[in-house]
């Protein structure tokens, strides 16, 4: 007769500690893992807000280029054409065109950089022409430069910086850019002279005030036609990739703003690296 197994019951608490060690260790581990609150998936923006550096040193290396589209506000096209692009484009807002908020609202909104498209006076406008609301003239005395800076700011919140609109009299003239300059040191904003006239001294006098600043090297679309924008846009990335950085200035016409597009996938074949305005002032 075979001898019947006796159940090994009497092993359980021998092996009880080992097996409840090896429980907590697995388990926990994997629990300690994976927090309660994972952070929520990013936003589906076309351009993301994480796309620019924390901080200059993080900033990956290579030549950049900053383009800003001019004279926003008076109509919607161009906010949304740099929306679908879907890359870091500034947007420069005219303080008292119509659609100066709406503009400002739908570029937060999508993730685009907004700057102040600050009314300088210029040589026409001097000699008699119809000139902006606001605009930085040599008739007006420095605190009321500093109100008028003030007042365009507010209508254009949460702007980066500030670049001239015209100027081609009043930034060859110190006098009238000290108080400016004021307003945006107080602020922590840059400023990108448009270099509207050769006799510009506002970059020079931005690095004296120690402000971030940089000057327009192109005026992308300064002649007409789908096919010249292209070759300015050519000519940009030519000068980012010799110089380490330079910056394009366009307005929101139609044909430019197909341009725009159509031909800013050129950057890649340059190995130039489109970025914010505020990311290529120093």
């Amino acid at each position: 007769m075979k001898r019947r197994t006796r159940p090994l019951l009497w092993l359980f608490p021998l092996f009880a500690p080992v097996l409840v060690f090896l429980f907590v260790r697995v388990f926990g581990l994997r629990t300690a893992a994976e927090p309660e609150n994972p952070p929520p998936a990013p936003d589906a923006r076309p351009v993301a807000a994480s796309i620019r550096p924390a901080d200059k040193t993080m900033e990956p290396p290579g030549p950049k280029a900053a383009i800003i589209i001019d004279d926003i506000g008076y109509n919607l096209k161009a906010v949304e054409t740099a929306l679908r692009i879907g890359l870091p484009l500034t947007l420069a807002i005219l303080p008292d065109a119509d659609l100066a908020g709406e503009a400002t609202r739908m570029a937060e909104a999508g993730g685009l950089e907004i700057m102040l498209h600050l009314p300088f006076e210029s040589e026409e406008e001097k000699n008699g022409a119809k000139i902006f609301k606001g605009t930085i003239s040599a008739g007006m005395g420095p605190a009321e430069i500093r109100a008028a800076v003030v007042r365009a700011l507010d209508r254009v919140p949460g702007a980066a910086g500030v670049n001239n609109h015209a100027g081609s009299s009043a930034t060859e003239k110190a006098s009238l850019l000290k108080p400016v300059f004021e307003v945006l040191k107080e602020r922590g904003l840059y400023f990108i002279d448009s270099r509207t006239t050769t006799g510009t001294v506002a970059r020079m006098e931005a690095i004296r005030a120690g402000i971030p600043s940089a000057s327009r090297h192109v005026f992308i679309d300064a002649e007409p036609g789908e096919g010249r924008v292209e070759a300015r846009l050519r000519e940009l990335f030519r000068l980012a990739r010799a110089n380490g950085r330079a910056v394009g200035i366009c307005h929101p016409k139609r044909e430019t703003l197909s341009a725009l597009a159509r031909h800013l996938i050129l950057a890649e074949t340059y190995g130039v690296r489109l970025v914010f305005a505020s990311e290529i002032v120093d």
